[in-house]
């Protein structure tokens, strides 16, 4: 695996952390939490790379751009979780 894989991996599980330890629960929606922090912080880093953003970088990777859109794509899933039904239909 590349430095960019793993450093992206550890900073959406550092993200998820964070979110998860902030929020105060462990429920079912944590998959869809840490798909929404590895996706989030691949399209910060992206952003980061082309807006110029360089704030905190390590190597070529963008850490603040990254660690903003992580944490903004698990906040959006989380809201958009709590709009759908919270009881299975019986």
């Amino acid at each position: 695996m590349t430095p960019w894989m793993v450093l992206t991996a550890f900073v959406a599980a550092t993200n998820l952390a964070a979110f998860t330890a902030l929020r105060g629960r462990w429920d079912r929606r944590l998959l869809a939490l840490a798909v929404a922090s590895l996706l989030g912080t691949v399209a910060g880093n992206a952003i980061g790379v082309r807006t110029g953003l360089e704030l905190v970088r390590i190597g070529d990777f963008h850490l603040v751009a990254a660690c903003a859109a992580a944490q903004l794509a698990m906040l959006v899933t989380d809201l958009l979780a709590h709009l759908g039904p919270s009881k299975p239909p019986a």
